[in-house]
Parts: structure tokens; C-alpha cells; sequence
């Protein structure tokens, strides 16, 4: 994870949650994970297909309800299943990731 040029993509479900998405992308990059929005209005599963495809090891999708509940749904590459944490733990979790093994 921690040697990915891409550690994270934020996709949003919805523009509505476009400003939520840019908070969290800077709340990571704030943390030490590079990490990048993904705005554009195509459906959510052609983004996750797309940065599968590229081999972003972690993309978070975040729609009305991860706004609503300060949440991210997080689906890891290879992993079929999606998990909806706080984004606190979600932060803190991937910085510690994104830390290579020798400074840790």
C-alpha cells in the first residue's frame, strides 16, 4: 500500500456529495496518504472498475448517507466486499498504512 503512487481514490455516488469528498481528500492528504478526488459524474460502478482496473489499492465511495453520517464506504483492491467505518478511524488507519515499514 504504502508504495502505490495512487494509495486512495474518493469517488462520489452523487455531486451533491462533491464537497464532502474534497474534505476528506484534503483530511488525507492533512494524514500522510496521497489520495485523490474523483468527481466526475459517471456511475460509481464504472469509477470503482476504472481505478480497480488501474490498481488503486483502496477506493472510498461516498454518497448522501456518508455525508449525512460523517462516514466512507471502503472497498480494498481485490476485496468484493465494501465496509461503511467512521472517517476518523478510516484516516487513521490508512496513515498508519501509508507509513513505510522502516519508520514505523
Amino acid at each position: 500500500f504504502w508504495l502505490a503512487p495512487r494509495q486512495v481514490v474518493v469517488a462520489s455516488i452523487v455531486s451533491d456529495a462533491d464537497a464532502y469528498v474534497h474534505e476528506v481528500v484534503a483530511t488525507l492528504k492533512k494524514a500522510g496518504v496521497r489520495a485523490e478526488a474523483d468527481i466526475r459524474n459517471e456511475k460509481i460502478n464504472y469509477k470503482v472498475r476504472e481505478h480497480s482496473v488501474a490498481k488503486v489499492p483502496v477506493i472510498l465511495a461516498i454518497g448522501m448517507k456518508e455525508v449525512e453520517e460523517r462516514t466512507v464506504s471502503l472497498r480494498r483492491l481485490g476485496e468484493k466486499q465494501t465496509r461503511v467505518l467512521p472517517l476518523e478511524e478510516v484516516v487513521r488507519d490508512l496513515s498508519a498504512e501509508a507509513t513505510p515499514p522502516d519508520l514505523r
